[in-house]
């Protein structure tokens, strides 16, 4: 019989409603409390699960000793706060993205629960996806060559935060998936971002990011944008692959491609000497993820590791690379686009 892990819930808004059912539903937990300042949000929780206990006082929820691990879906700026109270009661921890919003408050989040013993689990979601993971296994095993380019974008028209930009909001998707796929690490970054709607809050922003080994790559997020979309383009020396992260429409196209380089010096039968012809060759669909669903799988990972004692995949310490690229990112935007160098 599976022990099952005792999970207290803080913050029942909207990501917190959409988290829930996925714990209420893993075999491997019990959701024994939920936490909530907001009357209302308490009361849509006791209307739809009546038979899970509410509270406003985080206090509590930390008190009972049967609550294993704590799950934060509050706003940014509470996660340190939050976490580290919730590290020091001996709780595991489970956190939306990103870590925390600086890179100080992240290394001490850390350093708090390897100290305590404790799991934390940063919510990188798309590190659960099989078609991510499969794309990684791909790339680890050469399929697409040397990898020039990467170009993700996440854009859309909908829910505008108030608290925070588009980059700590898409920001630790991309960098993620970056972090996760490619072998090389981060070296620089680029970021120029433009506010429209709210004046200190950027809600578009465009990335230049540079590796070890030679690859590019270009994050693009909008959020006054008419498609809505969490897509990432490959360039490989051998192949192209383009994927499209929005479950609802989650795809893998991976196209063949050659460039006639021929003779250097010399031009091509038939072609102006200044035009090297490239051309696709083959495409194909790449069906083989599944229909697994990415947040359920994140949460079987939290609830493994901790009745293992392993790390998770997405842990604290991958989470606090995710937060390193984000820190500079934004003091490249504070600075007007100017390169920030990561140290390796």
């Amino acid at each position: 019989m599976i022990q099952r892990v005792s999970i207290g819930l803080v913050g029942a808004g909207y990501w917190g409603q959409k988290l829930l059912p996925k714990f209420i539903e893993a075999p491997g937990s019990s959701v024994r409390m939920i936490c909530d300042i907001h009357p209302q949000n308490r009361g849509d929780i006791e209307k739809r699960f009546p038979g899970i206990p509410t509270t406003d006082s985080y206090d509590k929820l930390l008190g009972d000793r049967d609550v294993r691990a704590v799950v934060l879906a509050t706003p940014l700026a509470t996660h340190f706060p939050l976490a580290q109270k919730a590290i020091q009661a001996g709780k595991h921890v489970w956190i939306e993205k990103p870590l925390a919003l600086c890179l100080d408050e992240g290394r001490r989040l850390v350093q708090f629960a390897r100290a305590a013993g404790t799991i934390l689990f940063v919510d990188h979601t798309f590190l659960y996806d099989p078609a991510v993971s499969l794309i990684h296994d791909l790339v680890k095993n050469g399929d697409f060559g040397d990898i020039y380019h990467v170009f993700l974008q996440r854009l859309n028209l909908g829910r505008i935060k108030r608290d925070s930009s588009v980059w700590w909001n898409s920001g630790p998707h991309d960098i993620s998936i970056i972090l996760y796929l490619l072998p090389g690490h981060i070296t620089s970054i680029a970021l120029h971002g433009y506010s429209y709607l709210q004046e200190k809050l950027q809600d578009l922003n465009m990335a230049a990011i540079e590796l070890s080994g030679g690859t590019s790559a270009f994050v693009y997020h909008n959020w006054l944008y008419p498609e809505n979309t969490a897509k990432l383009t490959m360039v490989g020396s051998k192949q192209l692959l383009v994927y499209e992260g929005k479950f609802d429409k989650r795809s893998i196209a991976v196209s063949e491609y050659a460039v006639e380089h021929g003779v250097p010096g010399q031009p091509l039968p038939h072609e102006l000497p200044t035009t090297i012809p490239s051309r696709l060759i083959a495409g194909r669909k790449l069906e083989e993820f599944g229909s697994q669903e990415p947040l359920a799988l994140a949460v079987e990972d939290f609830l493994e590791s901790i009745r293992h004692g392993r790390a998770p995949r997405s842990d604290g310490d991958f989470s606090l690379r995710v937060l390193t690229v984000l820190d500079a990112g934004e003091r490249s935007a504070q600075g007007g686009g100017t390169k920030i160098f990561l140290e390796v």
